[in-house]
């Protein structure tokens, strides 16, 4: 066990006495930050397979020695596409962030990623993988719907015992009617602004970014108005809401609810908020108006948002949701200054 470095506490409670054969990591499948297609039956393989708190770069991930592998095995209904070339990456844990360096390879459904230099849960690569693979690039295309085992087998290095992680992931029959993914596209490649950590009554500094998608498409024009618990009981921490009439101004009525945000804060805290950030005309950036980090083309249905912590030390866990689509929590834990 000593060849893989695991977070006892959060990843899997390994005894250093025992060997990882009998091990099996838990892995959650899904549809990568990018698409919203890349779950959906008879579409290209779009899929990230995940750690436990891959998000967390405080919780360690996996380490690797020149030679440790990683060994997925997709279940035949998964149909190959001989046309396109295996396309692999292997994430930190969060959007845009690869450790390296590794090489990726496949015979049929089983795909074999190689490293060819030294992964550490310390430095450049910290906190090590925490997605064992984002397979991409329209090698595979999706089986009918219905749900999949994915099961991977983890050498930390070529003589290692290997460790088997194993999950399901869920085919769709048809896109979803809306999507909500975290993504870093405001940030330097590589930062993170999930568990920022930022000083009592303060905004973070990192902006969170979200791409957002209803019937397949980008949804822009989407921004953030004060929560109406009233109105959205549901929606504590403010409402998504789309500019409907293309007036640059988010008002209500007039303009349309498309999701909100369910606010959890350290008990007793005041004063933390979740706003649409405002640009140089005094109007708030709504969705598919900025650009990604390094470029000058807007990210169609990118939403930019300026979270502010309250009064209380602790974890703020706010979670935006799209109505009829899925939901993401965020946490940006607060200290004393």
């Amino acid at each position: 066990m000593q060849n893989v470095l695991l977070s006892l506490t959060t990843l899997l409670t390994l005894s250093a006495s025992v060997q990882a054969q009998a091990t099996d990591l838990p892995l959650t499948i899904g549809p990568s930050p990018v698409t919203t297609t890349g779950h959906v039956a008879g579409q290209p393989t779009d899929l990230i397979l995940m750690l436990p708190q891959a998000g967390n770069a405080q919780v360690p991930g996996l380490a690797f020695e020149a030679g440790g592998s990683i060994t997925i095995t997709l279940p035949p209904a998964f149909r190959r596409d001989e046309g396109h070339p295996i396309n692999v990456a292997v994430p930190r844990g969060w959007p845009q962030a690869d450790v390296c360096c590794y090489q990726a390879s496949a015979v049929g459904n089983v795909l074999t990623i190689t490293f060819t230099t030294p992964v550490r849960t310390d430095g450049p690569d910290a906190p090590g993988v925490k997605i064992l693979a984002h397979i991409r690039g329209q090698a595979y295309l999706n089986p009918p719907a219905g749900s999949y085992p994915v099961t991977a087998q983890i050498r930390s290095g070529p003589q290692a015992v290997p460790v088997t992680a194993s999950g399901s992931v869920q085919i769709l029959a048809t896109v979803p009617v809306a999507r909500i993914a975290p993504t870093n596209f405001l940030l330097p490649r590589g930062e993170n602004a999930n568990n920022q950590t930022v000083a009592l009554n303060r905004p973070a500094p990192a902006l969170l970014s979200f791409l957002l998608w209803r019937g397949g498409q980008p949804l822009n024009g989407v921004g953030i108005l004060p929560a109406n618990t009233v109105q959205y009981p549901r929606y504590t921490g403010g409402l998504l809401v789309r500019d409907a009439n293309g007036n640059q101004t988010l008002e209500l009525p007039g303009d349309e609810v498309v999701g909100g945000i369910i606010g959890k804060a350290p008990e007793g805290a005041t004063g933390q908020s979740a706003l649409s950030p405002i640009g140089t005309d005094g109007k708030p950036l709504l969705s598919g108006q900025l650009s990604g980090y390094g470029t000058t083309v807007p990210v169609a249905g990118l939403l930019p948002v300026r979270f502010t912590v309250g009064n209380r030390v602790g974890a703020y866990q706010p979670t935006f949701e799209l109505e009829g689509g899925n939901s993401v929590q965020i946490t940006i834990d607060a200290v004393q200054p």
